[in-house]
């Protein structure tokens, strides 16, 4: 269990992790500021300058957040939920501030709160607090139905808004969570199945038929290895069965907008110049930016306003166009050293709230970097998630500072194993 200590001493402060998050944060406002420096407006309403403010602000935050107590925190869990709730609802039921067709933001005159940033926090922690007190067990259906009805509700109203993407990110942390409270590796491919049926199954090529056939056999053989009770054996091999017949439905569930970018994500040319146009403008600036890039402020396809939402959603193809794969490489290479010192606090630790916390948080950073990567690069649909500590953002940048924030905190106010 956590102590609730005020600090724990003993620890070195961990420099790695904090440099990296300012790097980070430093070739966020670059890339921000160069992909709008085309733009003639007083410095206080660049995009940039409100960048560092957000950030600042963010500072704040995880500051504060790095004094809590974790028994404060763990008490926190269930009031921040219930807030992240009524948010979401206020945002579905009074419209909220549109964008684009989709109305997910409260604006609070100085900054446009995403309500659905929030939850990420809020469904982080609690579904923590609940896993660590409560362990699943596959074979014994009950321990997962306190856990659905956590995940389902916020689900349900992100997904609602719509915002699929972020929808996606509570998936993640719940798989996440589920494994780090008992589940093996082999549950966690059941539990996946049936979802991937209905990707495979989808297209009725040759080959995608056979990795259908394929992951059928492999579900059986797990089944016959994790020996279930026979009722849940007899549920994954029919929802596999069926997920696979009803792909088609649950392609009719997506909304239009949906089915146009998973259709421009197969083939990109197909509608140029229209769900094919942002695709395309992105890899044809991460491909001109070559080695070494065409340098700072000089992308041709950002200055020119050929790249769409170069300053969000497309920022790493700012970064690949004027500073080319080394840039690229850097910036994953500072990733890779902020998820590895991240994660490493859960090894310090035997309390499963702090394990599962720590664990949770860098799936959302790893989450939100795999999914903005491989859109800006054409191998996964467009999708409207940030890239962290990088994509311009007032509640994202904030909701980054708060995570890491609370990785500090389960650092340092521990109890050691």
């Amino acid at each position: 269990m956590s102590s609730g200590r005020f600090l724990d001493k003993s620890l070195k402060f961990d420099w790695l992790f904090m440099l990296t998050t300012l790097a980070l944060m430093a070739c966020g406002i670059i890339l921000v500021y160069s992909a709008t420096v085309s733009e003639e407006l007083p410095f206080y309403e660049t995009f940039w300058f409100k960048q560092i403010v957000y950030f600042l602000g963010g500072c704040l935050l995880a500051t504060g957040i790095v004094f809590l107590r974790i028994d404060w925190i763990k008490r926190m869990a269930v009031p921040l939920y219930v807030l992240a709730l009524i948010l979401l609802c206020v945002v579905l039921f009074f419209a909220g501030d549109v964008v684009k067709g989709a109305g997910r933001w409260i604006d609070l005159g100085f900054i446009k709160l995403q309500p659905s940033e929030f939850a990420k926090i809020a469904y982080l922690l609690i579904i923590s607090y609940w896993l660590s007190r409560h362990p699943v067990d596959l074979a014994k259906v009950k321990t997962f139905l306190v856990p659905f009805l956590l995940f389902i509700v916020p689900f349900g109203l992100v997904l609602k808004q719509p915002d699929l993407s972020t929808a996606l990110v509570f998936i993640s942390v719940t798989y996440v969570g589920f494994f780090f409270a008992g589940l093996s590796l082999t549950d966690m491919f059941l539990l996946t199945s049936p979802l991937l049926s209905v990707l495979f199954s989808h297209s009725q090529t040759v080959v995608f038929q056979l990795l259908w056939g394929l992951l059928i056999c492999a579900v059986v053989f797990a089944l016959v290895r994790r020996r279930l009770p026979k009722v849940l054996t007899g549920f994954f091999l029919v929802a596999n069965i069926f997920a696979g017949y009803a792909s088609s439905m649950a392609w009719n569930m997506l909304e239009p907008h949906q089915q146009k970018r998973v259709n421009t994500f197969l083939d990109p040319m197909s509608d140029p110049l229209g769900d094919g146009y942002q695709v395309l403008q992105s890899l044809t600036a991460i491909g001109s930016g070559g080695l070494t890039g065409k340098g700072f402020g000089n992308g041709t396809q950002t200055n020119l306003a050929f790249l769409p939402e170069e300053h969000t959603d497309f920022i790493f193809s700012v970064l690949g166009e004027q500073f080319g794969f080394v840039g690229c490489m850097f910036i994953l290479v500072l990733y890779a050293l902020f998820l590895w010192r991240a994660t490493s606090t859960s090894k310090l630790y035997s309390d499963p709230f702090i394990t599962l916390v720590v664990m949770g948080a860098s799936t959302i950073f790893l989450f939100h970097i795999l999914v903005n990567i491989a859109m800006t690069i054409g191998l996964m649909p467009v999708t409207g998630l940030p890239l962290p500590f990088l994509s311009y953002g007032g509640s994202f940048a904030m909701t980054c500072m708060v995570l890491v924030g609370g990785i500090i905190c389960m650092r340092y106010q521990g109890q050691r194993r």
